[in-house]
């Protein structure tokens, strides 16, 4: 009996990671090995950009692919096989706009291998977020970002108001934007239209694949365009039930190693 798919998408925090954000590398690699023998791609979607995944699968990353920053990035083979990033203006409003409707709070601006946090921010928690960009760095004023791509923000805030940024903002902007719940306390916002789900869909097409190949794993706001999309969906159990909604199945949670047992009860039946 073969797989009855191609491909395997896994979001990150609360699906692939454990509360301890670790995962057991030996097992990994048992999967992986396997995997590889039947032609099926792994693939990372995740909120997080590729500098920090990279470090996240150290060991791996060469055998992977990657949907970065809910799908603004598409990494094949270590190379750029898509980028999608934000107008630098639309940028600068949503931060101002958003900062002052709902007072300052801790915002973090994602450029190609390298995300920004505001000076503002007390050392402790920049040095804790510093973990999730892979590699960051500072500014005393957002007009003074360098130069380059902005692919993602990440507001620490109430999930709850990301339609509400989002349609505020869609409202009197040109160029608009997609915002999501990543966490009960993060809105991811990204170029209107990009998510993991757009993100796997234009990564699988260059692969030959589409949504009918993929069996996918995740937990939060911005995994459910990806589960949507996957012929086989799983929402974890320590997942929003929103997520559990959009999902064909649900997975044992993070924390007792969900996606591993999952796919290993797949090996098993092949």
């Amino acid at each position: 009996m073969t797989l009855p798919f191609k491909a395997v998408a896994v979001d990150m925090d609360g699906t692939f990671l454990d509360d301890r954000k670790q995962y057991n590398h030996e097992q990994f690699d048992k999967i992986l090995t396997e995997f590889e023998k039947q032609g099926v791609h792994f693939i990372v979607a995740s909120g997080r950009p590729y500098a920090r995944l990279k470090q996240d699968f150290s060991e791996f990353a060469d055998r992977m692919d990657f949907v970065t920053l809910n799908g603004s990035r598409l990494i094949i083979e270590g190379k750029d096989a898509g980028g999608y990033p934000l107008n630098r203006q639309d940028v600068l409003d949503l931060i101002h706009e958003v900062h002052d409707k709902y007072g300052k709070m801790t915002t973090m601006v994602f450029e190609e291998g390298i995300a920004y946090l505001n000076t503002e921010i007390p050392k402790e928690e920049r040095d804790f977020l510093a973990y999730f960009a892979g590699k960051s760095d500072v500014v005393d004023a957002w007009c003074d970002l360098p130069e380059g791509d902005i692919y993602q923000i990440t507001f620490n805030m109430d999930s709850s108001k990301a339609k509400e940024i989002e349609d505020a903002f869609n409202k009197t902007h040109v160029n608009q934007i997609s915002a999501f719940a990543s966490a009960n306390t993060a809105i991811d916002v990204n170029v209107k239209g990009i998510s993991k789900g757009t993100g796997l869909k234009r990564l699988l097409e260059k692969l030959g694949m589409t949504g009918k190949d993929l069996i996918a794993f995740g937990d939060g706001g911005n995994d459910i365009d990806m589960l949507d999309f996957a012929e086989y969906s799983y929402a974890m159990a320590n997942g929003m039930q929103e997520v559990k909604d959009h999902a064909k199945y649900v997975a044992p949670a993070n924390t007792e190693n969900g996606v591993f047992k999952v796919l290993q009860e797949y090996l098993d039946k092949d």
